[in-house]
């Protein structure tokens, strides 16, 4: 009877610690709670992108130049407008001895947008209108694409004070070929501007962790809307869809009536290279209690088609972003964030 009255006894005990510690646990506060000021000057990204456009500069091709002039706008602000993308463009011509029109000797970049000026977005489409209306359609009537792009890229290699380096490390690079013929380098410069082995070559000017990206805006009579002479080259088995499969591209129709619509995908593609802009936390938070403000505007957290604008991945401790077009000044402006500090104890119990 002894015994039975002392385990019914300890029974009661630990039934007591136990109320004790974990009856009102949901009640425990946090420790700490963190609250911090992160500038967006934070934000981390892989976000070097360097555009490079090769047009045609042939008799046949003020249509498409024009096309192009008239789009950039829409293609340009894919890109342009988002302040975590650290964007460089040049242009060059198909001609094998010209010297590019924009973004080698000046550079034509990302630092030519003021995001409290809207109007610096209409003075950078501008100036790109410009360079393509001087490149003009009296170049030579053999396009040189891939011969190009690697002279370009060797002659603007930053061993020379007079020539700048076009890319630059850690970025990416990108190549939109616009033409109404076919790719000739193999033909009159040899089997290293064979399209697998073009790309090869063109991949080891890259960092290798970054992306080498060809796409096409061309005019072939096996693509929507063209109707070029019967001993055109098609686009399919062409060089140029050869290297733009190589590197994962797609080739836009140059006949199309939407052609803007189309080069805009081009421009949300080159966008899409780039890592979602992230903040790492200086501290672990509970995950359910993080808030993020920006001038003074709770910002939603959770799925894009749900209307979030932002996630926490906990394996990086970070808060990503799905899309900076809210942000008005990112080189003044900040974001604050709140959690309570995960102390290890889970009071979801």
């Amino acid at each position: 009877m002894k015994y039975l009255i002392y385990f019914i006894l300890m029974i009661s005990t630990l039934s007591c610690i136990k109320s004790t510690n974990y009856g009102y646990y949901e009640n425990i506060p946090a420790i700490e709670v963190d609250k911090r000021i992160y500038p967006l000057s934070l934000i981390e990204s892989d976000k070097n992108i360097d555009v490079l456009f090769v047009i045609d500069n042939s008799g046949s091709m003020n249509s498409i130049q024009q096309n192009v002039i008239n789009n950039s706008k829409i293609f340009l602000e894919q890109f342009a407008k988002q302040p975590y993308i650290n964007w460089k463009l040049g242009l060059i011509s198909t001609d094998k001895s010209q010297e590019p029109f924009i973004g080698f000797d000046t550079p034509f970049d990302s630092t030519l947008i003021d995001y409290r000026d809207p109007t610096s977005l209409d003075r950078t489409v501008s100036q790109f209108q410009t360079a393509v209306s001087k490149l003009g359609t009296d170049g030579d009537s053999a396009e040189y694409i891939f011969y190009n792009v690697k002279r370009v890229m060797d002659l603007y290699n930053g061993k020379s004070p007079l020539r700048p380096a076009f890319l630059r490390p850690n970025s990416h690079f990108v190549v939109i070929m616009i033409s109404d013929e076919k790719e000739q380098s193999m033909l009159d410069f040899g089997p290293a501007y064979d399209a697998p082995a073009f790309i090869k070559i063109m991949s080891q000017y890259i960092g290798s962790n970054k992306i080498l990206r060809f796409y096409g805006a061309l005019n072939r009579k096996d693509l929507q809307g063209c109707s070029t002479p019967g001993d055109s080259e098609p686009y399919a088995g062409s060089q140029h869809e050869a290297a733009i499969n190589l590197t994962r591209g797609f080739n836009i129709s140059a006949c199309v009536d939407d052609f803007g619509n189309e080069l805009a995908k081009i421009g949300k593609d080159i966008a899409s290279l780039v890592g979602l802009p992230s903040l790492l936390l200086k501290q672990r938070p509970v995950a359910d209690t993080i808030k993020v403000y920006y001038q003074n505007k709770l910002l939603s957290p959770g799925r894009k088609e749900d209307g979030g604008v932002w996630f926490y991945e906990e394996n990086t401790n970070t808060i990503n972003f799905y899309t900076m077009d809210f942000v008005k000044d990112p080189h003044n402006d900040f974001f604050k964030i709140e959690f309570d500090v995960d102390d290890g104890n889970n009071r979801n119990k």
